[in-house]
């Protein structure tokens, strides 16, 4: 069967806008929830699979595996059907075209946004009781601490920069998902964009939700990597510097550049 027009993406983007932000504050609080967990997931299979290559392998290939295994949190969103802030951003479509209020948008993203780092939170405690971090005798717990204090080196407009790339590429990916009308499809469709962001060093700010929370954790738990200063990791930094920065670009990169973009070509009423 032949994929969906990008004229077609665009109605199914704008219904499927609607459907979200007229959607049950229960239904989308526990599907936020599934979606911060499985872009969890993700994380903790990508830090897995590279951890301990370091020294063996290209960084280029490293970066390729490190996406290869992140798209799993993206295919399990999709596939296993929850709601994710940066997709989310999409929502704009049944905005522009008077579907749904500003208003409706607004609290849509709020909520969609405390509930993915409720559901980061909840795997992170998991994978902190379960000891995972202490697999691969400390290599694990060395990559995740390297990842998280890397995030904090940006500047403001840097992460505002790295959020808008990233999201640019997730909603990419979702809209060649939506084009698919068998898994297969919907899977090869978001594999290859979001490796493209992860290679590319781009932020994401629900993955961050799980690497710069846990890397803080490590830090008050007493790990630490040698001869490297983590001061600024710290909750006002994780917040402040990366957090913010990185949503506020992640919003831009999939409502202007992806949203309104096919809005205008293929969505204007």
């Amino acid at each position: 069967m032949d994929a969906l027009t990008p004229a077609e993406i665009t109605a199914k983007a704008e219904e499927v806008g609607y459907k979200k932000a007229t959607g049950k504050f229960s239904h989308t609080l526990v599907s936020g929830i599934l979606a911060g967990m499985y872009i969890a997931f993700g994380a903790v299979f990508s830090i897995t699979s590279i951890s301990g290559l370091a020294w063996t392998v290209p960084f280029g290939i490293i970066k390729f595996i490190a996406g290869l295994a992140f798209s799993l949190g993206l295919i399990l969103v999709m596939i296993a059907g929850a709601e994710l802030f940066t997709w989310n951003a999409l929502l704009v479509i049944a905005r522009l075209n008077k579907r749904i209020s500003g208003l409706q948008m607004i609290k849509n993203l709020i909520l969609i946004w405390i509930s993915n780092f409720i559901g980061a939170l909840i795997v992170i405690g998991l994978v902190y009781v379960w000891w995972w971090y202490l697999f691969g005798n400390g290599v694990i717990w060395e990559t995740a601490m390297n990842i998280g204090l890397h995030k904090l080196d940006y500047g403001f407009m840097q992460a505002v920069s790295l959020g808008i790339l990233c999201n640019i590429l997730v909603c990419l990916g979702v809209w060649l998902a939506w084009s698919g009308k068998s898994t297969g499809d919907k899977v090869l469709g978001i594999i290859f964009p979001i490796i493209a962001f992860v290679a590319g060093g781009f932020e994401h700010s629900v993955a961050n939700m799980f690497y710069l929370p846990f890397a803080y954790l490590l830090k008050i738990s007493g790990f630490a990597v040698a001869n490297v200063d983590m001061s600024h990791l710290t909750l006002k930094y994780i917040f402040v510097n990366n957090l913010l920065p990185v949503t506020i670009g992640n919003i831009i990169g999939g409502a202007v550049f992806v949203g309104m973009a096919y809005w205008w070509l293929y969505g204007k009423k």
